[in-house]
């Protein structure tokens, strides 16, 4: 199956305040294998039962992490519907492991390692790697110390964006995280969710932590699951390292990935050729207005001011309505070069994510 991409092409631009189509919803479990044989390297799951079963038959123990955090990856409250669990000789890097991957299949969006010894450097090279692909995914990375050449710290000096980082001793909590992220994706196709202050079924929040090292762990944009007061257990702050909010990072893969479906069906469905003329553009910018509506009324997108540099035709200070503004140039200006190839005049997109609440102050006023 090849790309869509040279057909259409979308280039994310992400602006902070001043301040291939993928499934977003499965898990990709990269296990590494002393037993390896070909038929293990891509199987795909429905439950944890499904899975645990077929790891014992591969010679997994009960109790080995690549059988727990299957099982914890589906005892996620809302569950995901898929796991794809790959083997992979130990011969190979973790990169190459997941090119084997990538060349079978993009329907994934989590990957966990689990398995094997995993160095700091590995884990840096491996994020290097996610970074670079074309198909967009997150790597879940369990981490447990802090302090010069650890994982967190690395991985947050690297600010990656593809990364998510949970302090925990177990590899299969991770899982467990992961599977959660998949299964809020899965349930919410008509609304957004936030990865923040959700409660991970299957696992025990830390006891250890101090809020000194939670505030530590936070700083380098790692994740805790913590409990608050006496009864409410918390994820917090479903952050990537380089600070970005999971759900930030997914929705706006998710425009992308819909944003070129929109744009190679246009040109691929219609029984007549689109000229190049700015009626075509119209068409373009409709279709793409669809898909971005779409995001607004479900909470993705809202109206704000925009608060990143000029861009376009936007200002610093606009209204930018609805969350979302498109345009594009004139034909006339598109230079001969680019005519001759056929090709459209680029449409530009701003985009106004609408955030979540994570806090509040309530001041009380008492007369005595």
């Amino acid at each position: 199956m090849l790309s869509i991409s040279t057909i259409a092409r979308v280039i994310v631009n992400t602006v902070r305040s001043n301040a291939t189509p993928a499934d977003f919803d499965i898990g990709l479990l990269l296990v590494k294998d002393t037993g390896y044989t070909s038929e293990r390297r891509l199987q795909i799951y429905d439950s944890g039962a499904a899975a645990s079963a077929a790891l014992v038959a591969y010679g997994f123990s009960a109790d080995s992490d690549p059988v727990k955090a299957a099982v914890k990856y589906f005892a996620a409250s809302p569950a995901p519907s898929r796991l794809l669990v790959s083997c992979y000789p130990a011969s190979d890097s973790l990169s190459e492991a997941l090119g084997e991957v990538l060349d079978r299949t993009s329907s994934f969006y989590g990957v966990l390692p689990v398995g094997g010894t995993i160095s700091a450097s590995d884990w840096v090279t491996f994020a290097q790697y996610i970074e670079t692909q074309e198909k967009p995914m997150i790597l879940f990375v369990p981490v447990s110390a802090m302090g010069s050449g650890a994982p967190l710290n690395l991985l947050h000096a690297g600010a990656f964006k593809r990364v998510l980082t949970f302090y925990t001793t177990s590899v299969s909590d991770c899982a467990a995280v992961m599977g959660t992220a998949m299964g809020l994706e899965l349930s919410h196709k008509a609304s957004a969710f936030a990865l923040c202050y959700k409660t991970i079924q299957g696992i025990q929040p830390s006891s250890s932590l101090t809020q000194s090292t939670v505030d530590a762990i936070k700083a380098l944009n790692g994740n805790v699951y913590v409990t608050r007061g006496y009864n409410y257990l918390l994820f917090e702050n479903g952050t990537v390292c380089n600070g970005m909010r999971y759900d930030e990072v997914l929705y706006v893969d998710e425009i992308a990935a819909d944003l070129q479906n929109a744009a190679v069906a246009l040109i691929a469905d219609n029984p007549d050729k689109l000229p190049q003329t700015d009626d075509s553009t119209a068409q373009f910018i409709n279709r793409f207005s669809s898909v971005l509506t779409n995001y607004a009324n479900r909470g993705v997108l809202a109206s704000s001011v925009w608060r990143g540099s000029d861009v376009g035709p936007i200002k610093n200070g606009d209204i930018v309505e609805n969350g979302f503004r498109l345009w594009a140039d004139s034909y006339d200006n598109q230079s001969d070069a680019d005519r001759a190839a056929h090709k459209a005049v680029p449409v530009q997109c701003a985009l106004c994510l609408a955030g979540s609440i994570e806090s509040i102050v309530i001041t009380v006023n008492v007369q005595v």
